[in-house]
């Protein structure tokens, strides 16, 4: 089936079981199925969504999701990962080794008693089925019986209910015209930490009962590309969540505000400590007064670390600040903050890293922006990096900011 987008509600402190389940009603998920929610950056799946009890908290604004459905029959059988790779034609001469560039979104599938290459193939040609091209717009090179078989047989697309679909029990269907394609238009490339090697039909594939995933790398010919609705394979929202939207704009402040309000005076009041103790009466009027209490920026650090306050915490109640603070990237100037100035010394300071916390205060998950020099920002979010655009460096997420010091503009 072709992917479908939805729209759901689930409560604000919610877990990704209750996205799960609103999901399945809205696709009309059979008892027989399971979804597995996936999150898609750079057309590569960044990660699985499959802890029951995470917080949605931990989906950002912006990310994109998607959900396949799998039969539950299957949750034994390796997983496998299905990634897009066209060539890249180079806009210039001098260009040696063909570059193949990822597109479309990640097909999965679970393969049964999987042992050859001829499994892996003709499971990928199952999950394509819905995104052929109609027939009068498909630039065809084939034999006209072969094509009229293929699109008869392959290209009916009925009522979408869920974004992608496969099952483990599709054996390899033999036929000449499935064997020409696989031959000549698809190569697959078992992907592992040394590198990759291509998958041949007859080749055995090297798993054991310990295999729980396997990414395949497809290279797709040109041919390919025009026979298949690649567009829908691309197309892919973005999550929105109006709250969150409307938190950036209302509920914003920017970092020097924070600032501010971390340098202003601070009247103690009675219950204080500081105040029955040590200040509980004037050393010249021997009353008792109300105490004042001021912090100032002395000398500036060659590196500062500045840690928002994303908790709050009262007798009965804590609470997790998603507050939107608007902190400046490169040009960070504490000239009117400190109170000692030092004309020697530059008070400007540049953004080089970023840590962020998603989630609440019962648990979480933390990321990290760093600046790799000349604007190069990567994201690390355990074990995987990617890289990021500046304009995705400012969240309502960001905890820690780490600064160092640069000559003034």
């Amino acid at each position: 089936m072709l992917p479908m987008p939805f729209t759901i509600t689930v409560p604000k402190g919610g877990r990704l079981k209750d996205l799960i389940d609103s999901l399945s009603l809205a696709c009309s998920l059979k008892d027989d199925e399971t979804l597995l929610v996936a999150e898609i950056y750079k057309n590569q799946i960044f990660r699985l969504l499959d802890g029951p009890s995470d917080s949605v908290a931990l989906i950002r604004d912006d990310d994109k999701l998607v959900a396949y459905r799998l039969p539950k029959v299957s949750e034994t059988c390796p997983l496998v990962v299905f990634s897009h790779q066209q060539l890249e034609r180079p806009y210039g001469f001098g260009a040696m080794a063909p570059n193949w560039k990822l597109f479309g979104v990640p097909l999965i599938a679970r393969i049964e008693n999987l042992s050859s290459g001829s499994e892996i193939h003709y499971q990928f040609l199952k999950l394509l089925r819905p995104f052929l091209m109609p027939v009068e717009d498909v630039v065809n090179d084939y034999d006209g019986d072969e094509t009229r078989n293929t699109v008869n047989e392959n290209s009916k697309v009925e009522g979408i209910v869920s974004p992608l679909v496969s099952y483990c029990d599709a054996g390899p269907d033999s036929g000449e015209e499935n064997d020409f394609h696989l031959n000549a238009d698809f190569k697959f490339y078992l992907v592992d930490k040394p590198g990759s090697s291509e998958i041949k039909m007859n080749d055995p594939v090297p798993i054991s009962s310990l295999t729980k995933n396997l990414d395949v790398t497809v290279h797709w010919s040109d041919k390919m590309i025009e026979k298949y609705d690649t567009c829908l394979l691309s197309s892919l929202p973005e999550v929105f969540k109006p709250q969150l939207f409307a938190k950036r704009h209302e509920e914003s402040i920017s970092l020097y505000k924070c600032l501010e309000g971390f340098l202003q005076e601070e009247p103690l009041g009675p219950d204080d400590m500081w105040v029955m103790v040590i200040s509980r009466y004037c050393p010249r009027c021997k009353k008792h007064q109300q105490a004042i209490k001021k912090l100032d920026l002395w000398r500036l650090p060659e590196i500062l670390v500045i840690h928002l306050k994303r908790f709050s915490y009262s007798r009965f109640f804590k609470n997790k600040l998603e507050t939107y603070v608007d902190f400046p990237i490169h040009d960070l100037n504490l000239s009117n903050y400190i109170s000692h100035i030092d004309n020697q010394l530059s008070n400007c300071y540049q953004l080089y890293a970023v840590t962020n916390h998603y989630g609440g205060m019962g648990g979480g998950h933390y990321t990290a922006f760093i600046d790799h020099g000349h604007g190069r920002w990567y994201e690390f979010d355990d074990d995987r990096v990617f890289p990021i655009s500046e304009d995705r460096i400012k969240s309502s997420a960001a905890y820690v900011l780490f600064y160092r010091r640069v000559r003034e503009m």
